[in-house]
């Protein structure tokens, strides 16, 4: 994670989670920077809501560890504002992540010599208390509103 300890999605049982995958160097801003502002809104949304706020978690898993060291998540996490009780930027093994992403649909793709040079589709996944996907949201088009709402589903709550 940000702060360099090893996690296991395992730690997160009881919470309902929101999982998207990222890269902190994505030059596109409908991407990986639409993902971090959506998530900084839905973290606010849970933050403020009684019903939601230590019940749901938010990760954001890097695949491109060679540049995404603990160092510039922790960076990245400040600069996008996310609050570690609520919201945690993970990464990990370059396979392992791919293997990861690959469960939820998300396919990457290393272009040319830059390893930063990243093709992938988004997906932001939303898993019950239990470790089940309940969940997939498909691309950029949904709002923190509707993903809240996916949320509070998940939980229980209206």
């Amino acid at each position: 994670d940000e702060t360099g300890a090893t996690r296991r999605l395992s730690e997160w049982r009881g919470r309902t989670l929101a999982i998207t995958f990222i890269y902190t160097r994505c030059p596109l801003p409908d991407f990986c920077p639409l993902m971090d502002r959506q998530f900084a809104d839905v973290q606010q949304i849970v933050t403020d809501d009684d019903s939601l706020r230590g019940r749901v978690h938010l990760l954001s898993i890097s695949f491109d560890p060679s540049y995404d060291t603990p160092v510039v998540l922790a960076a990245h996490s400040r600069k996008v504002g996310a609050a570690p009780a609520t919201w945690n930027f993970l990464t990990g093994d370059e396979g392992d992540v791919a293997s990861l992403a690959g469960h939820f649909g998300v396919s990457i793709m290393r272009e040319g010599s830059d390893p930063g040079n990243v093709v992938h589709n988004l997906r932001t996944a939303i898993v019950d208390a239990n470790g089940r996907l309940v969940k997939v949201v498909t691309g950029m088009q949904w709002t923190p509103a509707e993903l809240v709402t996916d949320l509070r589903s998940a939980v229980g709550v209206k």
